[in-house]
């Protein structure tokens, strides 16, 4: 087995903090580093930076290249550097170009330093060197690592953002349609998210298409004409928008599913297209 590279993580946040602790746990030699406060904090990184086999630049994807701006003096042959961006190529990485240069990005949400990785998949791209020496890092930290071609990173990253990003902004939705229930925000919440859990865990279990459940799934077009009646009005707009963007993934999926007819997804997409704001009945 190859020896354990040295680590040195660049950024102490939510990420990094993350990394460190599921590396450390792993038994790999881990150092962390954040913005220097003095010359002594700014000496010790500049040691760890050089005595590195692999840097990870966990700082915001705004700040990865002037980082490596900062440090490129240190960067040096037979090492490893990698930022951890979903979004962006290697380009921000060039004044390290002396080094291999790859990136290692878990797909999942992290909210304290202190998460779990474990289960999670990690996107992998790079050199040669640098993807090998990252796939051991990710796995060794708990995570599933695929290679995802540089190309591709901007699609990656949009699949990442829906997923994630996309549940909040449909959580938000959501509770702003039960908060015009009556409910408070909070509470909405609290009532939306059991619901949400148990449409991952279904979709976890029966995958796609089978995860499918709701009005689409069956061809009930009675009901989908009804919440189209019921976001029919000005203030409504932007969720008749999103609801009807929506349909059109369920209308396959539901058509994969098989459960309903050909005539009833008919009807149901002829009444997405025909749904409008300003009190349009939808019909």
């Amino acid at each position: 087995m190859a020896p354990r590279p040295e680590i040195c993580i660049i950024g102490r946040g939510r990420l990094g903090g993350a990394l460190a602790l599921a590396l450390r746990r792993a038994g790999f030699q881990t150092r962390a580093f954040g913005r220097p406060k003095n010359d002594r904090e700014a000496a010790r990184a500049a040691a760890a930076l050089a005595q590195a086999g692999v840097v990870l630049l966990c700082v915001p994807d705004g700040a990865i290249a002037e980082t490596a701006r900062s440090h490129a003096e240190r960067f040096h042959a037979g090492q490893v550097v990698a930022h951890c961006s979903g979004a962006l190529d290697l380009s921000p990485l060039a004044p390290a170009r002396a080094a291999h240069l790859g990136s290692l990005h878990p797909l999942c949400a992290v909210p304290s330093p202190r998460a779990s990785l474990t289960g999670a998949s990690a996107a992998v791209c790079g050199d040669t060197k640098a993807s090998r020496a990252l796939r051991r890092l990710a796995r060794a930290a708990g995570m599933k690592p695929f290679d995802l071609p540089v190309e591709d990173r901007a699609l990656y990253h949009a699949a990442a953002v829906l997923a994630s990003n996309g549940l909040v902004g449909l959580a938000a939705q959501a509770a702003d349609l039960l908060c015009r229930c009556g409910l408070e925000e909070h509470s909405a919440l609290e009532a939306l998210l059991p619901l949400m859990r148990s449409a991952l865990c279904g979709l976890e279990a029966n995958r796609l298409p089978g995860a499918l459940t709701g009005p689409i799934a069956r061809g009930d077009s009675e009901v989908v004409r009804a919440h189209l009646d019921a976001l029919s009005s000005p203030a409504d707009a932007r969720t008749l928008v999103l609801y009807r963007a929506l349909g059109a993934p369920l209308l396959a999926l539901s058509q994969r599913l098989g459960r309903a007819s050909p005539d009833q997804v008919r009807d149901i997409a002829a009444a997405l297209a025909r749904a409008r704001s300003r009190g349009g009945r939808g019909r």
